[in-house]
């Protein structure tokens, strides 16, 4: 399956996990800044999408880390409740706002992925503060769930629809 094809099914709904053993790779490749735009490797306007994605998608593993205390990693609930703190973040409040910000995809996208920060904030809150329970419960069933889903979705969406238009 080419990248394209990978943006297509994750903007239908059908896009699979990443595995969760590649997740210190995609942390730092998306920490690393793009230069040049190349859509068939998933990056447009100096964001790698696919990275993006799979950045999102690991931050479960890393709330559950902090929830059974078994990570060394320190998270602040201030930092991880902004939404432009991370790679994602300070792109869409910067040159994915500058270039795409008039459409209705990218507004979306803005929107939930500060509510996917707000949610995981609010997960660490809980583990931090000893509440188990409530942190996992947040975590498997509750806004979370459905906010990193629509991240994702949107993530995809946009892609496919600036990559498809040769907006870049």
């Amino acid at each position: 399956m080419g990248m394209f094809d990978w943006f297509k099914a994750i903007a239908g709904g059908k896009g699979e996990s990443s595995d969760p053993a590649v997740a210190h790779a995609v942390v730092a490749a998306a920490a690393a800044p793009v230069l040049e735009d190349d859509p068939d490797s998933g990056v447009v306007a100096g964001l790698n999408f696919k990275t993006a994605i799979d950045a999102h998608m690991l931050w479960k593993a890393r709330l559950e880390k902090v929830i059974n205390g078994t990570t060394t990693e320190q998270l602040s609930v201030d930092t991880v409740s902004r939404d432009d703190q991370c790679v994602l973040g300070k792109w869409v409040n910067g040159p994915g706002s500058a270039k795409f910000g008039a459409l209705r995809e990218f507004q979306e996208l803005k929107m939930e992925h500060s509510r996917f920060h707000l949610n995981a904030g609010d997960i660490l809150a809980c583990a931090l503060a000893g509440d188990k329970s409530g942190a996992e419960s947040r975590l498997h069933t509750g806004d979370y769930v459905r906010v990193s889903e629509r991240v994702k979705l949107h993530l995809a969406r946009l892609y496919v629809q600036v990559s498809g238009q040769g907006i870049q």
